[in-house]
């Protein structure tokens, strides 16, 4: 069902609409201000938008910059509503790109024929699900890889999960890629428009100046002692958009309980405050642990683990995703070709796999799974020629089997590590005749690594 927004202060010109747009197939959200119409636009990216050019808190034509510009199917279509039309309006409006003038008394059957220009979602499905179905071919699913059976049916379940409103529960071993899936939900969802904040809940242990109460909630000025300015919690900084909580059994028992009243009140107080304020997130979260061993370890609440899992998605391993392994390792080198390049710390063509190199990917257990194979592809990629033969090219004394002939610095205690880094890293960079490349992969850090450190130390890079 396509989707109007109304902008209109005159109570019977709002009601009239809403009744014409409704017998058009429409659903409909209405507001009386700009004010309103742009909180409205934070929540959903309508199909059709008609807006009345006189309104209380301006003109109907300051709402058209805070429409999104590049809409699912084009062009957003507006239309404007006016009972004093001038050719200088027309104009402005059409420099905006409006799409039509109505004068009021609106003309119902104009009003209608323009109606039935707006593109129906359903017009589109079959063209958009052949689009996916090829991407989903090529192993792609928004910034998710893959094409074995076991992620297509994550996939659909996304796919599913993410028009909805409901909290997500994502489960999987670590380095499965939860973080990945979540923006994928994010960005396939209804809030896509709004802002993706992801907060690892093991962080809280080691911060020091805000409470845990404080990062999700926010609090008030004065709130406690070094409150000087109110700060905003991550509920409200994930307003209008989703907030992703990793490990989230990290999270302490109180919070875990007072993140779950504000999920069934839609409701929360900051620190130090006295005010409730409403809610309007969507909460995606994701464990460290299997969550039954999350629970019965009580690092995990029943409750909230009951109110998550109404929508879960479970992530497989990597070990069980087939030829998933040869597509991330040739997706993960391709990046570094690029990376390589673009900072201009190689020269030549770009690095190959060997079929020898694929077949020692496949043939691993991968018990890190792609955060694990991400860093092996890294280091065989930095410790080899044009062509990547093997896995273990790093663990052959560096390129080519060659060491650096019991070259070292000499460091006196109390040198600060800064003046430490740079005499580790001019001693390398001449020890290996000024190859950058090398010395990155002796260092343990990428080109690109090495690139911004040496300009930070003022050398050529």
């Amino acid at each position: 069902m396509p989707h109007a927004l109304i902008v209109e202060d005159d109570p019977n010109s709002l009601s009239g609409l809403s009744a014409i747009l409704s017998a058009d197939g429409f659903s409909v959200d209405t507001a009386t201000t700009l004010a309103e119409a742009r909180a409205a636009l934070t929540r959903f990216i309508p199909d059709v938008v008609l807006i009345d050019l006189n309104l209380p808190d301006g003109s109907g034509l300051d709402l058209l910059p805070s429409l999104p510009a590049q809409p699912p199917d084009g062009a957003l279509p507006v239309i404007v509503m006016t009972g004093n039309a001038t050719v200088e309006s027309a104009i402005e409006g059409l420099r905006h790109g409006i799409w039509d003038y109505l004068l009021k008394p609106v003309n119902i059957p104009r009003l209608r024929s323009l109606l039935a220009r707006i593109p129906r979602p359903y017009e589109l499905t079959e063209e958009v699900q052949v689009l996916r179905t090829k991407l989903r071919e090529l192993g792609h699913f928004g910034a998710m890889l893959g094409r074995s059976s076991t992620i297509q049916h994550v996939y659909d379940l996304i796919e599913q999960t993410a028009p909805t409103e409901a909290a997500v529960l994502i489960c999987g071993e670590p380095g499965t890629g939860k973080k990945i899936a979540a923006r994928t939900l994010h960005e396939l969802s209804r809030r896509r428009k709004g802002p993706f904040i992801a907060f690892d809940c093991a962080m809280s242990r080691d911060s020091t100046l805000r409470s845990m109460d404080s990062l999700l909630f926010g609090h008030e000025r004065g709130a406690f002692a070094g409150a000087e300015n109110r700060e905003p919690g991550l509920l409200e900084q994930s307003g209008g958009g989703t907030l992703f909580l990793e490990q989230i059994d990290a999270l302490p028992n109180a919070q875990q309980e007072a993140l779950l009243r504000a999920l069934d009140s839609q409701t929360f107080m900051r620190v130090g405050g006295s005010n409730r304020i409403m809610t309007d997130f969507r909460l995606i979260a994701a464990t460290r642990t299997p969550v039954r061993q999350a629970i019965d370890d009580g690092t995990l609440r029943e409750d909230l683990y009951l109110r998550l899992n109404a929508s879960s998605i479970a992530l497989p391993p990597l070990r069980d995703r087939d030829d998933d392994v040869a597509l991330f390792a040739e997706h993960f080198v391709e990046e570094l070709n690029r990376e390589n390049h673009i900072v201009g710390v190689t020269s030549g063509s770009p690095k190959r796999i060997s079929p020898s190199f694929i077949r020692e990917c496949l043939a691993q257990e991968w018990p890190g799974n792609v955060r694990e194979l991400r860093e092996r592809v890294r280091r065989a990629y930095h410790a080899s020629g044009d062509v990547i033969e093997t896995l273990h090219a790093d663990e052959h004394g560096g390129i080519g089997g060659r060491g650096l002939n019991g070259s070292s610095v000499q460091v006196t205690v109390g040198t600060a590590l800064a003046d430490v880094e740079d005499m580790l890293i001019r001693a390398t960079l001449e020890a290996v005749g000024g190859t950058r490349h090398r010395a990155a992969t002796l260092l343990g850090i990428s080109p690109k690594t090495l690139y911004n450190k040496l300009q930070r130390m003022k050398l050529e890079p």
